[in-house]
């Protein structure tokens, strides 16, 4: 049951590290406002998740079965306190080794996501802002009566005919 352990810490790794290749991709495409390439890109990942999402509920099945044969281990304990429990020093050694890989890619992909989620963000204020240029729509300097912005809207074109 260890080695099926390590084999699926190696597979969340191999999909972690897609995951953090696809995210490198996200943060040049975002940059480029390339939105096409942008949508590609989210179906890769959604196919990554959906990969990840599997591996994980089979490394929790492996943990409630290895619980039931005895291991005092459950689906949800840290990866830290199931591989300390290795009776074999070599398997235990492989397993530390892959669980440390694992997080730091883990923290790698968040790390990306959380910039990639600025330059969303970012992209989104520019857009809001010249589609509101483009509407004539401004926000006042000051709030409504239920504390929300007030926006005014320009009449830029004559629609009468």
């Amino acid at each position: 049951m260890w080695q099926e352990l390590a084999r699926i810490l190696a597979v969340l790794i191999t999909q972690y590290q897609k995951l953090k290749q696809l995210n490198e991709e996200k943060h040049g495409i975002l940059v480029l406002v390339k939105m096409q390439e942008l949508e590609k890109l989210v179906r890769q990942e959604e196919d990554v998740i959906k990969v990840i999402n599997q591996t994980e509920k089979q490394r929790q099945e492996l943990l409630a079965r290895m619980a039931a044969g005895g291991v005092r281990v459950t689906p949800d304990m840290r990866m830290d306190s199931v591989w300390s429990q290795c009776p074999e020093r070599q398997q235990r050694e492989t397993l530390y080794k892959l669980h440390k890989m694992l997080g730091k890619l883990v923290a790698e992909v968040q790390e990306a996501s959380a910039n990639n989620e600025i330059l969303i963000s970012s992209a989104l204020d520019a857009i809001n802002f010249r589609l509101n240029q483009l509407g004539g729509s401004m926000v006042e300097p000051a709030y409504g009566s239920r504390g929300q912005e007030q926006v005014s809207h320009v009449k830029n074109f004559d629609l009468e005919v």
